[in-house]
């Protein structure tokens, strides 16, 4: 084994830059140095392998990212609260985009990260108010441009309803589901209706999600900025938020019960999802002495077959680079997930929670917890991510 030698580190000034942020997952976080191996990996709890220099500088980044999200969601969450009081009917109103951590009724040591709780009923109003805040506050932005499968729309939509740029223009492509069309053209009447002075348009071009970005890039105007799903760096730092969260919430679980192994589950379209909750989770996690001797383990899903008729939510092509590379160094481990175990998943999770989730949400949990060494037992906790819920009931 290597040895290790202090890296030398301001913990006096990182703490200063975390406390001073509102959002609970980061109350109280105490903090110790890294250490170095004498090859150069800088090893942290939760990276059993330790990490380049170059991939902690890169994931470190991202991390102080998630950080500044966490603040912008801070400042929006009790305008979104009314946004959503406005417009939900349902017990759950609250969830503006701080989301429960539900224990499963049917098995012990799993859990749901409740995404589809938000007001848009997916997570990706996280990412959305993010970016289009980020960027108008940084760069004077007025006129955004986005692609979507369909839920990036829905946070778009409610990030102009909360943020009142000048125009908005969302494009989908045809093969978006009769669903997620319906709750768009209801969230576009929305959004005219409280800022009628954001011009918001939906187009639907090209068959799917490549056609339609590959047609955005081509025919977008010179004053407008693109929020892409997967790829803006401010929107990854937003989803990533979910993994500040679930540190607090897993920690408030290891009081009562003692794991040795977390083990988080989600499914992947372009990362953004999972390159954010596993960097910040694993970055908090790392200054807490509650997870020191806790393994990390992050499993994310993809389609294997791209046209599986309940996978539209996650209907992508391949990941975006950043997240690819990010984790690669995170020791994400990919898998593929079919239509019957998504329907299987739906099934379970409608048993359970009593709540229909889009295909991918379900299926990320019952994939996850089919492979030998990775199902819930007293000592590993498993988490399901329910990325969203705009499906028909």
């Amino acid at each position: 084994m290597e040895s290790l030698t202090t890296v030398k580190f301001d913990s006096t000034r990182f703490a200063a830059g975390v406390n001073s942020i509102a959002t609970p997952a980061m109350d109280a976080i105490q903090l110790t140095a890294p250490a170095i191996t004498e090859s150069g990996r800088i090893m942290l709890p939760g990276f059993p392998s330790g990490l380049s220099v170059e991939a902690y500088l890169s994931l470190s980044h991202l991390y102080t990212n998630v950080i500044e999200a966490s603040r912008i969601l801070d400042r929006y969450r009790s305008r979104l609260r009314l946004l959503e009081s406005s417009d939900l009917q349902e017990s759950s109103v609250g969830q503006a985009p701080l989301t429960a951590l539900t224990p499963s009724n049917q098995q012990p040591n799993l859990y749901y990260k409740r995404e589809d709780q938000t007001v848009t009923r997916a997570y990706k109003v996280r990412g959305a108010v993010v970016g289009m805040a980020k960027l108008m506050e940084s760069r004077s932005a007025e006129r955004f441009l986005a692609v979507s499968t369909g839920n990036h729309a829905l946070g778009l939509f409610k990030a102009a309803e909360l943020l009142g740029p000048k125009a908005v223009r969302v494009v989908v492509p045809h093969n978006t589901s009769l669903c997620k069309l319906e709750k768009l053209n209801a969230a576009l009447s929305s959004l005219k209706k409280k800022q009628p002075y954001t011009q918001a348009d939906l187009l639907q071009v090209g068959q799917t999600f490549d056609e339609a970005r590959e047609w955005a890039h081509s025919n977008k105007r010179s004053d407008e900025f693109i929020l892409d799903p997967y790829g803006d760096p401010w929107v990854v730092a937003g989803q990533g938020t979910i993994g500040f969260e679930l540190m607090q919430q897993v920690r408030s679980i290891l009081e009562e019960h003692k794991y040795q192994e977390i083990c988080i589950t989600s499914p992947v379209g372009g990362g953004g999802l999972l390159t954010g909750i596993a960097t910040a989770f694993s970055f908090a996690a790392s200054w807490e002495p509650a997870f020191h001797n806790i393994r990390l383990r992050f499993l994310g899903w993809q389609l294997q077959d791209i046209h599986a008729p309940l996978g539209d939510a996650i209907r992508v092509h391949q990941l975006a680079d950043f997240n690819q590379h990010a984790m690669a160094n995170l020791s994400v481990r990919l898998g593929k997930m079919t239509n019957e175990q998504m329907a299987q998943g739906q099934a379970m999770v409608k048993r359970d929670l009593g709540k229909t989730v889009e295909g991918p949400s379900g299926g990320a949990v019952t994939a996850g917890i089919a492979i030998p060494g990775v199902e819930p037992r007293q000592d590993r906790l498993v988490i399901g991510i329910l990325s969203g819920a705009n499906v028909s009931r």
